[in-house]
């Protein structure tokens, strides 16, 4: 079993870690699969508090036994026994609390992957970290199955990891009714300037050339957007080149300089100042978040 990211955990006296199983994935895993950092069970007996960034991944649970608290951001959630999971980014701040008098037993699993961050956005995990799922025994039974994985390790167990998680996220999208099809069609403009912007997201897009691929004016092609409910057509761009910057710095071969070269930056300075004001980090900090 590899232990290699077993410096992250910090001792604490407050929680204990006997049935946490640590497990070191492939590069390739890195960089192409959901992956597993740890998996089990933990019991907290006092305030258990995480900084920011100090450890990888995202991290689902849910409580075995016992009650409490969570810190989450700026809200609290009820943490106790029933059909809920929790799913909070590591990179924030967050507060395990037992009840007065009482432990609490977590059981679930950290994990990471490719667009981790796009999947944060998508579930809005910040504002509502707790998902209710109905068969409760899919979510026993996907713990069951990757802790088997995990000891086993079968000729292909990374791949067959990725699937479960890929399935228990799939779970959680249904339950906000992400999964939903859109009533209305796109008009054609707006589907033509998403299909430009989707062909070469590296460029720096203008407004008003994409206007020309819509085929109609400016300020037609900003009604649309507004009335399809995609945002402005700043938005969209902006939204467009972070999620292909966070897709680019995945990739440790290419330095920051590079990544900025690629989105057509004129400067690395310029690239770290756009990317630290739409995700609250720097190019180097969100490299070492994904680091594990």
């Amino acid at each position: 079993m590899g232990i290699s990211d077993k410096h992250l955990v910090t001792p604490d006296v407050n929680a204990s870690a006997d049935k946490l199983q640590f497990v070191d994935p492939s590069p390739v895993a890195r960089r192409l699969l959901w992956h597993l950092f740890s998996i089990g069970s933990r019991r907290v007996v006092q305030p258990d508090r995480h900084e920011r960034f100090e450890k990888p991944g995202a991290h689902l649970f849910w409580v075995q036994s016992g009650a409490g608290e969570l810190e989450y951001k700026s809200s609290r959630f009820a943490l106790k026994r029933g059909k809920s999971v929790w799913l909070v980014d590591m990179s924030k701040p967050r507060t395990y609390l037992p009840a007065a008098g009482k432990h609490l037993n977590i059981t679930g699993f950290r994990f990471g992957g490719p667009g981790l961050e796009f999947w944060h956005e998508e579930i809005k995990d910040e504002e509502n970290a707790e998902f209710v799922l109905d068969d409760f025994r899919f979510v026993a039974r996907t713990q069951s199955e990757l802790l088997r994985l995990v000891r086993r390790r079968p000729t292909g167990w990374e791949w067959q990891v990725h699937m479960r998680i890929t399935e228990m996220l799939g779970r959680l999208l249904m339950t906000r009714n992400l999964l939903d099809s859109p009533h209305a069609e796109l008009p054609e403009p707006v589907i033509r300037v998403l299909n430009a912007i989707s062909a070469n997201p590296v460029r720096d897009w203008k407004a008003k050339e994409l206007a020309t691929v819509g085929k109609v004016s400016y300020s037609g092609l900003r009604a649309a957007f507004q009335k399809s409910g995609q945002g402005t057509i700043h938005e969209h761009i902006q939204r467009a080149r972070l999620d292909q910057a966070r897709l680019l710095l995945a990739d440790k071969r290419l330095s920051i300089k590079d990544v900025s070269g690629q989105l057509s930056f004129s400067s690395e300075f310029y690239f770290s100042h756009f990317f630290r004001h739409h995700t609250g980090m720097t190019p180097t900090e969100f490299r070492h978040h994904l680091k594990g």
